[in-house]
């Protein structure tokens, strides 16, 4: 076969296949076709003709339609509506859901009524209940290495005075002076005296405490000035009649240049005159002779010193605290002995009351408690004259007049006598409707452990101050256990005797075991007082120190912000050597503090008290002395432990207690 025959064989063998595979194409859409129109429940149309293939056939099937329940119809609606079953059907539903929702209404209202309620907190104001830090700029921490503390030194260290869960800091005099009395003979009262910096410095200070969340109390001293103020300077010149600073100072003539006009003496004292050559008078002071005591009988003196309040309130100061308020006003007749507070005092603590309450930088601080300003009149009174500073004739004056009952505390006091203090003032608070304040230590007053004869009393001082009701003033030194330095053993040093008799306070904080205790890197201005070496902050926080003294007094200012510490009711007893009290308020859980104040170890069941109606069973400790010595009763005063309140305890001398209950709650 050639092969031409051949490809023609192949082109006749390809077209008997291709007829064939349409022909069986046709046979399968005819089959397709036949079969579709055979189901009634389908409709089928070829829409791209029925010539094509079948590969490439394109079918569109439409169900018929459904014959199924597609929903009723109006008509039918209606008549089920009026169907008289379903009509009694939806009535019994409607009667059914008014009924359970009347039975819920009322089960809300019963318990509501007869659930417990929410415990009553009163309105209170920033500094009840508050612990306010009294520190000494002078003497807390040098930045700059001249021997004298500073506002950066201050600021440097707010980490550690919030860690003590202070509320507010109370700074002591920093304004310009020649510091012939630790700052407080001041001849600038709107400015910063240079040793501490500047009014950016403390501008920067008040800032950085506000962020901490505490407040900044400044000493305002407006009994006097300094010898060196500008006021006294012109005073002297009483030749110009038309010298408007001749009466602005206690100015009297004398029998002569050494008989005084009476027998006044001043507070450390000596005689409360000093001739002045100059003016051929004497000027009157009931401090020291280098502080002349302002004429507050005269309206310029007084507008003088409103506007140096107004100058810090625009600093952002939160209060003041007014020192030298007995001596604001001297009788005017000059009687000799007649030295008692006088009414005008009175009227000038309420005028500036009124002035910090008016203060504000907008309407919308001014409506914000938040922003209320504290005034305190430093006095030494006692609770009965100190009363008076609350409130005179109707005419509100200071928010805390101080209370120094405690700073009489030395060795040895007996319980009996610390119930007496403590009675002293809280029943006239009590009568008052007043905010207490205690305070054991101050600028003026020898340091606590100095007076009690060691640190063994410290943790129970500092129970004792912070569980009272009211406001806790801490000077600064007296978490640690810092004793005061002795002046007569540096002769280094030379201070005058007045001065001496108050120094020892003043010695400069405790840091560390370092030179200067890590006060200063040059030469401090005073001594450091003897045992720093232990006695410093980082020796009381570091890891391993155990409960030391700074650490029972943080655990004790934190357990002072429980209810019960902040408005509770405050009921004391004593029993042999032991003085304990209930603190308890309404709805929140009660405290038991229990301090062994005398000289040798009691036994007391506080439930055979007139304080037993208030015990529970049981109370749980939640804080303590951490002084107990014996391991075995170290374990008998563990955190947590649980006693029995009806069985008796035992305490040693300087040993303390805060057992915890929890409320009683009851639906009916």
């Amino acid at each position: 076969m050639t092969r031409a025959e051949e490809e023609l064989g192949d082109e006749k063998t390809a077209l008997k296949s291709s007829e064939h595979e349409e022909e069986s194409s046709t046979i399968r859409t005819d089959e397709v076709e036949a079969s579709l129109k055979t189901k009634d429940s389908l409709s089928v149309a070829f829409v791209n003709g029925s010539e094509r293939s079948a590969d490439d056939l394109i079918i569109d099937m439409k169900g018929k339609d459904d014959d199924g329940f597609v929903g009723l119809k109006k008509a039918d609606l209606q008549k089920f509506a009026s169907d008289p079953y379903w009509v009694r059907l939806r009535i019994i539903f409607l009667v059914l859901f008014a009924i359970i929702w009347v039975a819920m209404l009322v089960a809300a209202i019963v318990i509501i009524v007869v659930a417990p309620k929410c415990p009553p907190r009163p309105d209170q104001e920033w500094w009840e209940g508050a612990v306010i830090y009294q520190l000494n700029p002078n003497s807390f921490l040098d930045t700059n290495g001249d021997g004298r503390g500073d506002l950066k030194g201050i600021e440097e260290k707010l980490g550690y005075i919030k860690d003590l869960k202070v509320t507010a800091l109370n700074l002591g005099p920093f304004y310009p002076s020649p510091r012939e009395d630790f700052g407080y003979d001041i001849y600038d009262f709107k400015s910063v005296c240079g040793h501490y910096g500047t009014l950016d410095d403390f501008a920067a200070l008040v800032v950085a405490l506000h962020k901490q969340g505490m407040k900044l109390i400044l000493d305002f001293i407006p009994n006097h000035t300094s010898l060196k103020h500008k006021w006294f300077v012109q005073s002297r010149n009483n030749s110009d009649i038309s010298n408007t600073f001749r009466d602005y100072y206690i100015w009297r003539s004398g029998q002569n240049a050494t008989i005084p006009p009476n027998n006044w003496l001043n507070v450390y004292g000596e005689p409360a005159w000093t001739f002045d050559d100059a003016r051929k008078e004497y000027y009157y002071h009931s401090y020291s002779k280098y502080e002349p005591d302002l004429n507050l009988r005269n309206q310029d003196v007084i507008q003088l010193l409103d506007d140096a309040l107004n100058f810090w309130l625009e600093k952002e100061v939160d209060g003041f605290r007014l020192i030298g308020v007995e001596h604001l006003f001297e009788p005017e007749h000059l009687t000799d002995d007649d030295m008692k507070v006088q009414p005008e005092t009175y009227d000038l603590i309420g005028r500036w009351r009124e002035l910090m309450n008016n203060f504000s930088f907008s309407e919308k601080l001014r409506k914000s408690r938040r922003f209320s300003r504290l005034l305190i009149a430093d006095i030494d009174e006692t609770a009965n004259k100190s009363a008076e500073f609350f409130n005179h004739n109707g005419r509100p004056g200071a928010h805390l007049p101080t209370n120094k009952v405690l700073q009489r505390l030395t060795a040895p006091s007996s319980a009996n006598y610390v119930y007496s203090l403590l009675n002293e003032w809280s029943e006239v608070i009590r009568s008052n409707s007043k905010i207490a304040n205690w305070q054991v230590g101050d600028y003026n007053t020898s340091r606590v452990v100095t007076r009690m004869g060691g640190k063994d009393c410290l943790n129970a001082i500092n129970m004792l101050l912070l569980t009272l009701p009211g406001t806790a003033m801490v000077y600064n030194g007296d978490e640690l256990g810092m004793k005061d330095v002795v002046l007569e053993a540096n002769s280094n040093y030379s201070f005058p005797q007045n001065l001496i008799l108050r120094a020892g306070q003043h010695s400069p904080m405790q840091w560390s075991d370092k030179l200067h205790a890590g006060f200063t890197s040059g030469n401090p201005w005073i001594p450091i007082a003897e045992g720093y070496a232990e006695t410093n902050v980082e020796a009381e926080t570091a890891h391993g120190s155990g409960t030391s003294h700074v650490k029972v007094f943080q655990s004790l200012a934190a357990l002072k912000q429980e209810p019960s510490f902040q408005w509770g009711q405050f009921s004391v007893a004593v029993n042999k050597s032991v003085v304990f009290y209930v603190r308890q308020a309404e709805g929140f859980a009660g405290y038991l503090v229990a301090i062994n104040f005398g000289p040798q170890a009691s036994t007391v069941n506080f439930r055979e008290s007139y304080l037993k109606d208030m015990l529970p069973e049981e109370g749980e400790i939640v804080a303590t002395t951490h002084n107990f010595g014996e391991t075995s009763r170290h374990e008998n005063y563990r955190q947590k432990t649980v006693i029995n309140l009806g069985t008796a305890v035992y305490l040693k001398p300087t040993e303390g207690i805060v057992l915890k209950w929890e409320p009683k709650t009851s639906f009916f």
